[in-house]
């Protein structure tokens, strides 16, 4: 008797897996699917990342020429104040 109650068990838990397995798959695909659409955004935001990056570095290389600009500049106009001193000094004189 117990081994028909325990074999009827194994029948219904049986069916009851096979008939499940339809949802498991319908489930497994909507996870396939998302996992799918995660990876493009994964992608998309990696490039661009790359992008905001590259434009980092050729920020950093513009400001870097504006640098020596404005010393160049500075340079100059300190030169130049020098030298007007340098006039108004001699006119004191």
């Amino acid at each position: 008797m117990l081994i028909k109650k325990i074999a009827l068990i194994a029948i219904v838990i049986t069916a009851t897996g096979c008939a499940n397995s339809e949802g498991l798959e319908a489930s497994v695909s909507s996870l396939t699917q998302k996992v799918d659409t995660l990876t493009n955004k994964v992608n998309a935001l990696t490039d661009e990342v790359a992008s905001i990056k590259n434009q980092q570095s050729m920020n950093n290389a513009s400001i870097e020429g504006v640098k020596s600009s404005v010393e160049g500049a500075k340079s100059s106009i300190e030169s130049a104040n020098e030298r007007m001193d340098n006039i108004a000094s001699s006119y004191k004189k």
